[in-house]
């Protein structure tokens, strides 16, 4: 789903998308207001998590620090300890005290982690994306067992993800738990953004007087006149239709996310797999000369070949990326996230009429993957490293963010500061809502979705019947809405922004089996994989910038004869049997 990694999709109504998947890209981190939390650790889950905590050396006033990575999306950390609302909460609550030094001044996770894998250099607590990192962390051999620790110290993680634990364990080469899942539980789609579609500006998109887009051709007609209305931004810097993170390990994954997610074609972990909604079967993605994948390459290529895909994207990072967006410079993007609170940006600068709304653009009108589930777990994994100073304090810690309250706090702040209760039903304050839409950085100061890649157990709804994050409550959702939403809404006669994706018969899917399975690690079929994936990171944005078709057609065969040659079928047949057998574990046909 988040530099960011693939950022997971969260359904982040309005301005906490900044985080999510992947992140935000302001490099300020200076937030320093103080909780002054209405809400105390109450209740067996969180009382046993700060007791279990002070046991280990820690009090409320002498906490137990521990160190950590990758939990902040791609928010640039620039101090080892944040000192913003919700992790001045979490330590109140646990008795644990958060490093951050891991992550200073970090812009490429993936990167930073492969520099500490190869020094031996491992904080207390990591937390890695799967899509990307998985089979070096294997390799590494870096994590520490946690079966014993778990039935210790861990009794939310067994009553809230036992089923999640134990598909991660059947991974595993001895049978032992190494890693847990993060966002158990969790359906994201929310009624104000989408993270797996088009998101266009609407207000040109208005002023083209409502052109239509059922096919990929007619979104490069649209994103052209786009260009032609507003050739430059504000300060004179020159636009384009979209651009691409493609020096990252990551950024080949946004290539075929919208395009493939409304054709209903899933990408969970292995690059060169998708589940194929139609049919519930696995398909190639990358070796299949017909596939989706390559249907996105080609648009793309026609991107760049019309002046269209911004040319500097095969060296650019995500965080420039979302400052692309931010400052008027793209027009479409393949998710909600990846705009980096671009809209929270243009109601500062006080043109609130600009904003971003999501599009079916030649989509299937049966099944689409614009909803992710994680019933057994997200791509980001958590594991305690053998380095660890204090592994008992870490999975204590852990144990609270597998509890209602730890997600509640991470996901919506605190209660008399970010949100009241009446009547049973939690609504965010108005000065918060103000807050969120106006300042792009506000999520600095207060934490909220700030360490969503944290977050360990996500349920629809709370022990109330209230949705887990509480932007999502009816009576808040109204609220909410942008002027941009407002106006889309109104023209479209929806009740939600995001109410035309409902109407296809499946438009969520549960990720969480595909994303759990890897190749054995230090097997001879891992080492293939590890040889694709490394020459189509290398290679993709060589086929996309050719400046002919027939240079175009000439590139992809160069490309698939050699990756196809690393040991693409004998890679794909051993996901396909193991998915089957993974889908008996849980139930899954």
């Amino acid at each position: 789903m988040g530099g960011k990694w693939y950022k997971r999709s969260v359904a982040l109504p309005v301005l906490a998308v900044a985080l999510a998947a992947a992140g935000c890209s302001s490099n300020s981190n200076d937030g320093s207001d103080t909780a002054s939390s209405g809400a105390t650790a109450s209740g067996s889950e969180s009382a046993g998590a700060s007791a279990s905590a002070s046991s280990n050396g820690g009090t409320a006033q002498e906490p137990v620090t521990l160190s950590i990575f990758g939990v902040v999306g791609s928010t640039v950390i620039n101090k080892p300890f944040q000192d913003d609302q919700v992790i001045q909460e979490l330590e109140k609550r646990t008795g644990v005290k958060l490093d951050f030094t891991p992550e200073l001044n970090v812009t490429d996770r993936a990167e930073k982690l492969a520099v500490m894998l190869a020094g031996d250099d491992l904080p207390d607590i990591v937390v890695y994306n799967a899509l990307t990192d998985s089979s070096k962390i294997q390799s590494a051999n870096v994590a520490l067992p946690l079966d014993d620790l778990v039935a210790k110290y861990g009794p939310n993680i067994t009553k809230n993800a036992g089923k999640a634990i134990e598909v991660s364990k059947s991974s595993s080469p001895d049978g032992k738990l190494y890693y847990l899942p993060g966002g158990v539980g969790d359906v994201q789609f929310s009624p104000l953004v989408n993270d797996n579609s088009w998101n266009l500006r609407w207000d040109l998109y208005k002023k083209l007087n409502y052109p239509k887009m059922d096919t990929l051709d007619d979104l490069l007609g649209v994103l052209g006149q786009m260009m032609k209305l507003e050739p430059t931004n504000k300060d004179g810097k020159k636009n384009y239709g979209l651009g691409l993170n493609l020096s990252e390990t990551w950024g080949q994954l946004m290539i075929d996310k919208a395009i493939a997610n409304l054709k209903g074609y899933v990408q969970a972990l292995p690059n060169d797999v998708y589940i194929e909604m139609d049919t519930g079967k696995l398909v190639p993605r990358v070796s299949d000369p017909n596939s989706v994948f390559w249907t996105s390459m080609k648009f793309y290529n026609k991107a760049y070949q019309q002046g269209i895909l911004d040319p500097e994207s095969a060296t650019l990072k995500y965080n420039t990326i979302t400052e692309k967006y931010k400052t008027g410079r793209y027009f479409a993007s393949t998710t909600h996230w990846s705009l980096g609170g671009a809209d929270e940006q243009f109601i500062a600068q006080g043109t609130p009429e600009k904003g971003f709304v999501p599009f079916m653009v030649d989509y299937n009108p049966k099944n689409m993957y614009v909803g992710q589930a994680t019933y057994n777990g997200d791509q980001f994994q958590m594991f305690i490293s053998k380095k660890s100073k204090n592994p008992e304090a870490a999975m204590k810690l852990i144990d609270y963010l597998y509890t209602d309250e730890g997600t509640e706090l991470l996901t919506n702040g605190i209660e008399g500061v970010h949100y009241d209760v009446v009547n049973g039903v939690p609504l965010v304050k108005d000065e918060e809502i103000q807050a969120r839409q106006t300042d792009p950085n506000h999520f600095i100061t207060t934490g909220i979705h700030k360490y969503d890649h944290l977050r360990r157990y996500i349920p629809q709804k709370d022990a109330n019947g209230n949705p887990t994050d509480f932007l999502n409550v009816p009576q808040t959702v109204e609220k909410e809405m942008t002027q941009v939403q407002k106006d889309f809404v109104q023209h479209y006669g929806y009740k939600t922004v995001t109410e035309a994706f409902t109407k296809v018969p499946t438009y969520v899917y549960d990720t969480s089996v595909l994303g759990s399975i890897t190749t054995p690690a230090g097997s001879d079929l891992q080492a293939k994989e590890q040889q694709m994936d490394a020459y189509l990171i290398a290679n993709v944005a060589k086929v996309i910038f050719q400046k002919t078709d027939a240079d175009y057609e000439k590139a992809k065969q160069k490309f698939l004869d050699e990756y196809t040659s690393k040991g693409a079928k004998e890679v794909f047949d051993y996901y396909v049997k193991a998915y089957a057998d993974k889908m008996a574990l849980v139930g899954g046909k």
